[in-house]
């Protein structure tokens, strides 16, 4: 049995090869043995094997890790087969990531291969590594933005994830022909964040004589508005997960545990609900798409339709787009509009960073919304105030 030690972690591989204990030193079988060269030089090839890995991992200037040694040596060792097209390796890299990436990125790297199966049917162009270049990077550029119709940011989506395949592909030993990717340009523009005021919260949580189903939708989303949370988060929540003043939980997309005090209103909304489910706090069971359906309605009954105008590209095309606001609103408005309001009361910025579960302020400055309201108040605590005279 071969054991590969890798910091602290391993793993074993069946050789299929025995010996009596009283014939074997060192690792090796004595030269006094019937038969020792040949199985020693098994033995050898096989340690060989993870010595020439780890040496091209390191002439390649690849990450080591033991996921990756094991792979490349059981495909080396031919235990594992796999068929090395370009679509082949994309199933395979979307069953190995299964285990280790949430459902929604699973969903993102199916929708990249759907993308790229379509373009290749409607080009005509054999999708191979080795035809995987900057003609082809732009080639689908174009049939995202100009085909397809998509917006900057999906089309940098796709791109995004197209460059964490060929990264898998080359790291995993599946290819050497990858080209340069990293030069494949990853659209991004900031979005527009989309938020409730205070009044417009209040009168949501307000709104009487909803059906069943929307007052359940409808305290989900102002649970969230109080808590900062995520609907994948407020899907997961248990009654273990709530404290008298607070509930913890460990996030469903980032896996951080986080500790967020509970507001009357956030209590409110529990209260509501202790004797209708005996394991969750909350109403389960609507989906995410199915809920931003609802949130859509019940904002135009509460009547938050002031005008929005969104700025997006396609390509260097600007489009304007207006829409009342009840039609913008999504589960994600929660979490923003939790992040505005809680700055706007005067918050600081590392306290509501750490109840969402921020760990950089670049990431936790796209969910701010600098209001009117918050530089008028920052101008008054700064400005409107006697200034020291000269001496």
């Amino acid at each position: 049995m071969m054991t590969y030690l890798f910091k602290g972690q391993k793993f074993r591989y069946c050789t299929k090869l025995k010996i009596l204990p009283s014939s074997w030193k060192n690792q090796r079988v004595k030269p006094n043995i019937t038969g020792w060269a040949e199985i020693n030089g098994i033995l050898d090839d096989l340690s060989n094997r993870v010595k020439e890995i780890e040496r091209e991992a390191i002439f390649n200037k690849e990450e080591l890790t033991l996921d990756m040694i094991k792979r490349k040596f059981l495909i080396k060792s031919g235990v594992i087969e796999v068929k090395k097209n370009f679509f082949s390796v994309y199933d395979h890299f979307i069953k190995e990531s299964r285990a280790t990436k949430a459902p929604n990125t699973i969903k993102a790297y199916e929708g990249t291969k759907r993308k790229l199966l379509k373009f290749s049917e409607k080009k005509e162009i054999e999708i191979t590594f080795k035809s995987v270049n900057q003609i082809f990077y732009e080639a689908f550029v174009n049939y995202l933005i100009n085909d397809l119709g998509f917006l900057n940011n999906s089309v940098g989506k796709h791109i995004k994830t197209l460059k964490v395949f060929l990264r898998y592909a080359f790291d995993h030993g599946f290819t050497k022909e990858v080209y340069n990717y990293k030069k494949f340009k990853v659209f991004s523009e900031d979005s527009d964040i989309i938020y409730l005021t205070e009044t417009e919260l209040m009168s949501l949580y307000e709104l009487e004589n909803l059906s069943d189903k929307l007052q359940r939708v409808r305290d989900n989303f102002c649970f969230a508005c109080f808590t900062g949370l995520r609907f994948s988060d407020i899907e997961k929540l248990t009654n273990s997960n709530i404290r008298p003043d607070y509930l913890e939980i460990k996030t469903e997309k980032t896996k951080d545990f986080i500790k967020v005090p509970l507001n009357y209103l956030a209590k409110e909304i529990l209260s509501r609900y202790t004797d209708h489910f005996s394991l969750k706090p909350l109403p389960t069971g609507i989906s995410n798409q199915k809920t931003n359906e609802y949130l859509k309605e019940i904002g135009e009954l509460a009547k938050i339709k002031d005008p929005i105008t969104l700025e997006k590209y396609t390509g260097s095309k600007k489009k304007l787009i207006l829409k009342p606001k009840y039609n913008l609103l999504s589960t994600h408005t929660a979490r923003r509009t939790f992040v505005t309001l809680s700055l706007e009361k005067g918050i600081r910025a590392e306290v509501v960073m750490a109840m969402t579960g921020h760990k950089s302020y670049r990431t936790f400055k796209k969910y701010i919304k600098i209001t009117d309201r918050v530089m008028q108040a920052e101008m008054n605590r700064v400005w409107n105030k006697p200034l020291l005279k000269a001496v």
